[in-house]
């Protein structure tokens, strides 16, 4: 199969065409490429590499109502994702060879790429490590017990010994337990309406005790969904004195903030919570800095009945492969807050580095990007959204830019469905 995609902008500043020949990148030009080759007519379309999502829950093995491994995969693939990272906080969690075997499997077919992450206990308790040397041998590329922290000190410690030896990373979901029992953030509104919280503390005397211990071990630690700017600075510090640790933000702790949203949206239900806008502005500025190295959605769908439960019972997560870049170029590159650069280094050249893979647009690689329309308007609607969650913030908002065409393992998809 060949493929001319014709005067695009790559990545919104040059004006190239660009040849694709049998899934491979063969030729990129300023000039005219005549070739007999299907035409993709792309003027005022930007080709952007593929993005890397390093936190997804596609819920497989044991909640497929949820999501499942093909619809997840799709919802990516929408959103101009290419490479995707799954969590292992599954039923039954990945912590052995055989169930990391059986995900696999299902994952061979699917249009993008997708990687496993493994537990770093069995059965995520916090107490016994699974078999990482294997697991690691096997294709896994992080250990984390996501949702629970590893709240014994010393096993910490004995597990970052271990994954410093393998190479391994370590992924911690850095909250303190016995300070994070509640769904929302710790401020004036929290106390006012008597609503159970999550303590900002809580993520930072994690942050500085995996730090520590990855200092210590030398391990390599990874950050998920850093929150609050005292845990900013810890990484900071920690970053200068050479210790090996990443960390990601999300995009919806990027875009919303306490000060600009309901007080109980349940769309909006995360761990950790969204904060306030001082902490917002804080993440903004370290994303451009380089202190936070990823965006990742943190992709979570569940149910409808999950998420419209009553207060303080409805399930924290939030559904957002598909939106994920329009969202944050509208509220974000368009603002004026970051720049294209920032966006695409955080969601994909970055990220992909982390998995040991090339999403960029270059002769002799394989296709993985997309078209992206910046000036397109859309309204989000649920009956849009691939996923099977629904429980999307941006639901009846309109976003700018669309991503309106993807080349993913080096197939052209025009348009997004299963």
């Amino acid at each position: 199969m060949r493929v001319l995609v014709k005067g695009c902008l790559l990545e919104g500043e040059r004006r190239v065409n660009i040849l694709v020949e049998s899934g491979l990148i063969s030729k990129i030009s300023e000039g005219e490429i005549k070739d007999e080759a299907e035409v993709i007519e792309a003027d005022g379309l930007w080709a952007i590499p593929g993005l890397v999502d390093l936190h997804v829950h596609t819920r497989v093995p044991g909640q497929e109502y949820k999501e499942d491994l093909k619809s997840a995969s799709f919802a990516a693939l929408k959103g101009g994702y290419t490479h995707i990272l799954s969590m292992p906080n599954t039923d039954p969690p990945i912590d052995s060879p055989e169930v990391l075997e059986y995900v696999l499997s299902l994952a061979k077919d699917l249009p993008i790429y997708v990687f496993f992450t493994a537990t770093l206990t069995k059965g995520r308790m916090g107490k016994e490590m699974v078999e990482m040397g294997i697991l690691k041998r096997m294709g896994v590329k992080g250990f984390t017990d996501d949702g629970s922290w590893v709240d014994d000190d010393g096993v910490m410690l004995n597990l970052c010994t271990y994954a410093s030896y393998f190479g391994c990373t370590v992924i911690s979901h850095a909250e303190k337990p016995s300070l994070s029992t509640g769904f929302a953030n710790y401020d004036i509104n929290t106390l006012k309406y008597g609503m159970r919280f999550r303590l900002p503390l809580a993520e930072e005397l994690a942050v500085y005790r995996d730090c520590r211990i990855a200092e210590i071990t030398g391990c390599r630690l990874h950050i998920a969904h850093i929150s609050y700017h005292r845990s900013v600075e810890i990484v900071r510090e920690f970053k200068e004195r050479g210790v090996k640790v990443t960390c990601e933000v999300t995009p919806h702790h990027l875009i919303f903030s306490t000060d600009k949203m309901e007080i109980y949206n349940p769309n909006l239900i995360c761990n950790p919570p969204i904060r306030d806008e001082e902490n917002r502005k804080a993440l903004v500025r370290a994303l451009k800095e380089g202190v936070i190295d990823f965006i990742a959605t943190d992709h979570a769908p569940h149910a409808y009945y999950e998420k419209e439960a009553p207060v303080g019972e409805t399930l924290p997560g939030i559904e957002g492969l598909e939106t994920a870049f329009s969202a944050l170029y509208t509220h974000l590159v368009l603002k004026g807050e970051i720049d294209l650069k920032t966006l695409i280094d955080a969601m994909s050249r970055k990220p992909a580095n982390f998995l040991g893979v090339d999403t960029s647009i270059r002769e002799g690689n394989e296709a993985n990007f997309f078209l992206f329309n910046p000036n397109e308007k859309w309204l989000v609607k649920g009956e849009d959204i691939i996923s099977k969650g629904k429980n999307n913030p941006f639901l009846g908002s309109e976003l700018v830019g669309r991503v309106v065409g993807v080349f993913a393992k080096g197939k052209f998809y025009k348009e997004v469905r299963i």
